[in-house]
């Protein structure tokens, strides 16, 4: 019985001391609401093969092949909420983004049709604080872009519903405090 106690005892006391050695969370970390940008890449315009260990959760070189650039996709600020949900494996996420396109332009609707169903790795950014995230990394593959509306949307605005979900992943998304070059064209 002594054991027993000392063995649970112990344990109490180590979970204290984990509990108690983290530092305070910035409450700018726990504003969740993120930009209205997007900033997107095709898996195939990504180096999967020298992909980066993250350091602190955070990648921070860049992750595109040689040559590409992240467009950019804008959206309703209300509609992007990232949420990595348990996978069917205890220790797997999966990432899934909503963003919404206010209104239906030809460029908007051309992207979207040429884009279905394609893998893309994705960053957001959230307003607070600045800070960067990237999900649809290798370990996903991707995050499949598909819309789930166009037309008439729930909230009364025309526009372009969009989902984008990954595979389960034991890290769905990182910090990313890596290079944004944008591409310039239209």
């Amino acid at each position: 019985m002594r054991l027993t106690t000392a063995y649970l005892f112990i344990h109490i006391l180590i979970f204290k001391i984990m509990l108690f050695n983290l530092a305070k969370q910035d409450t700018a970390s726990k504003l969740n609401s993120p930009k209205y940008r997007l900033y997107l890449v095709n898996m195939n315009d990504v180096d999967v093969e020298n992909w980066p260990v993250a350091t602190d959760a955070t990648i921070t070189v860049d992750v595109l092949l040689t040559g590409k650039k992240w467009f950019f996709l804008d959206s309703t600020v209300e509609s992007i909420n990232p949420n990595a949900a348990p996978g069917q494996a205890p220790i797997n996420g999966v990432l899934t983004l909503t963003p919404v396109i206010e209104g239906i332009s030809k460029k908007s609707l051309e992207y979207v049709y040429a884009n279905n169903a394609q893998d893309f790795l994705v960053v957001w950014e959230r307003c607070a604080d600045k800070q960067k995230f990237i999900g649809g990394t290798p370990c996903s593959g991707g995050l499949k872009l598909t819309y789930t509306s166009i037309g008439n949307l729930e909230n009364g605005i025309g526009g372009i519903a969009l989902q984008l979900k990954g595979g389960e992943c034991p890290e769905p998304f990182y910090f990313y405090d890596g290079p944004l070059e944008v591409d310039s064209t239209p």
